[in-house]
């Protein structure tokens, strides 16, 4: 009976010295991990809150308050602004890192694997946000511009080629989101872009013959400077007067307190005669 105490005191202070040896090996490692990851928090923190600060210098929150983005995500549940959603993804890639250091302090290999590739996507969605806002402010910003450009040509598709745009350019944003994140739409992204290509061909076209009295105009008023200038005195079918100005397509001229504004083809298509140039005495 006094055998088996003592040989199973034996094993017991076998164990008790290997586990104490163990806990010697791994506890200045294991110390050095805890002081990594507190200092790692507290990067991540500032990191955060600088985050912060700097977007709201920015105004991103205002500026993403212009897109339907975050109308989106209030509609699947998100309530925080995406300066908060972009620091938060900060916050959490700097904790990531600092769980890679403490992992690879205490040699966990495939920890610290699996959390590399955690980490490394984290700064794909920071990007993939950022292209979304900017890239649906440019989206909004072309359709203004064109509906716009194309209003003061009296065009009258305007409205829809402007809504043409924006989605166009909506699309052009997701495809590099969606790059961004890794996915591979080479072949549809082919196929759109030709697509849009032949719109764009089409669009120009259509324009190119809605605006066909404006383009001559221009052109017949960019010629008609090299003749005539702001002064001369001048009649055209009736008409007289002293050029006052040129606009982009007519000359206005002023007589008797009147300003008579004729469109620069009329000058090409009728015969107008210089009766005083100006600078010359009567």
């Amino acid at each position: 009976m006094e055998n088996v105490f003592s040989q199973l005191k034996g094993m017991l202070g076998s164990a008790a010295s290997q586990t104490y040896e163990k806990i010697g090996n791994i506890l200045p490692e294991a110390v050095i991990a805890v002081i990594i990851i507190g200092v790692g928090l507290l990067i991540s923190a500032g990191l955060y809150f600088l985050a912060i600060r700097i977007m709201e210098f920015f105004a991103l929150d205002k500026l993403a308050g212009k897109t339907p983005l975050q109308k989106m995500l209030h509609n699947v549940g998100i309530h925080k602004n995406i300066s908060h959603i972009l620091a938060l993804l900060i916050f959490w890639l700097g904790v990531l890192v600092t769980l890679i250091f403490a992992a690879d302090v205490l040699n966990l290999e495939q920890v610290s694997n699996a959390l590399a590739i955690v980490t490394r996507f984290i700064p794909q969605i920071i990007a993939a946000l950022l292209i979304v806002v900017f890239g649906m402010l440019l989206a909004k910003f072309l359709q203004v511009f064109v509906e716009q450009t194309l209003g003061r040509a009296h065009v009258n598709f305007s409205i829809i080629a402007g809504k043409v745009v924006y989605i166009a350019v909506l699309l052009l944003v997701l495809h590099l989101v969606f790059v961004q994140l890794g996915f591979d739409l080479s072949i549809i992204t082919t196929n759109v872009l030709l697509a849009f290509v032949a719109f764009l061909v089409l669009l120009g076209i259509a324009f190119i013959i809605s605006c066909k009295t404006l383009l001559e105009n221009m052109c017949a008023c960019y010629q008609l400077r090299q003749h005539v200038h702001v002064g001369d005195t001048l009649m055209i079918e009736g008409s007289a007067g002293m050029v006052q100005a040129f606009t982009l397509t007519s000359v206005i001229l002023g007589s008797n307190g009147q300003r008579i504004v004729l469109p620069a083809l009329k000058f090409f298509t009728s015969t107008y005669t210089i009766t005083q140039h100006h600078g010359e005495q009567e």
